[in-house]
């Protein structure tokens, strides 16, 4: 099974990542939880920026629009207290995992929907520490509330269907590590500088954008 190989196959980088982040800290304040919200914006949206014009879609047989972080991440942001321009202003990663085949978009979706699960007990312990609530710069870790472990369940009979009608096992396991660190080495060593986003990355927060102020 895929999952079981992509578990023991990441588990390292999951824990090194998981024990460097303050979220479930009880001295995590307000403004370092705003902090680090902005470096998660930072890798999602150029992130999820490049999986929407992969030219593959079709192939890869998973609708991932529905699950977009990046609006969550918008809304979040200017629940407390940024403007639209400093949203696109925020720093963006540019060392991402590769996505050039189905295989290896799967692999790092195996990150990003797995880091949903952990959604609702981040959400209680930063609502108690940072004051936030999923109305109140939350939503991105709260996510799917309760429809999460349905969610995960989805994801996991579609990736299990995947990985046995059309293989790519190696690419699987090679990008959801990549994704690990990627991640990791952006949150940590953050770069210091902003830059101007892409066109498809503008793409995406645009739409964010003008969603939350319907």
């Amino acid at each position: 099974m895929i999952l079981q190989r992509l578990k023991q196959a990441t588990t390292s980088r999951h824990r090194a990542l998981e024990s460097q982040l303050p979220l479930m800290r009880d001295d995590l304040t307000r403004s370092s939880y705003h902090a680090l919200l902005r470096l998660f914006f930072g890798y999602y949206a150029p992130l999820e920026a490049r999986m929407m014009a992969l030219p593959f879609w079709p192939a890869v047989g998973f609708d991932y629009s529905t699950r977009f972080k990046t609006p969550l991440l918008v809304q979040d942001a200017l629940a407390l207290g940024d403007s639209p321009e400093a949203v696109a202003g925020y720093a963006r990663c540019h060392k991402l995992p590769a996505l050039s085949n189905p295989a290896q978009v799967w692999g790092c979706l195996y990150v990003i929907e797995g880091a949903t699960l952990g959604g609702q007990l981040i959400t209680k312990q930063i609502s108690a520490t940072a004051g936030v609530s999923h109305a109140s710069g939350a939503s991105f870790f709260d996510g799917y509330g309760s429809k999460t472990g349905s969610h995960w369940k989805t994801f996991c009979a579609q990736i299990e269907a995947r990985a046995l009608q059309s293989g790519g096992h190696d690419d699987m396991v090679a990008s959801a590590q990549q994704t690990f660190e990627t991640l990791g080495k952006w949150l940590f060593k953050p770069a210091p500088v902003a830059h101007a986003a892409h066109a498809a990355q503008n793409q995406t927060i645009d739409h964010a954008l003008n969603q939350n102020h319907r």
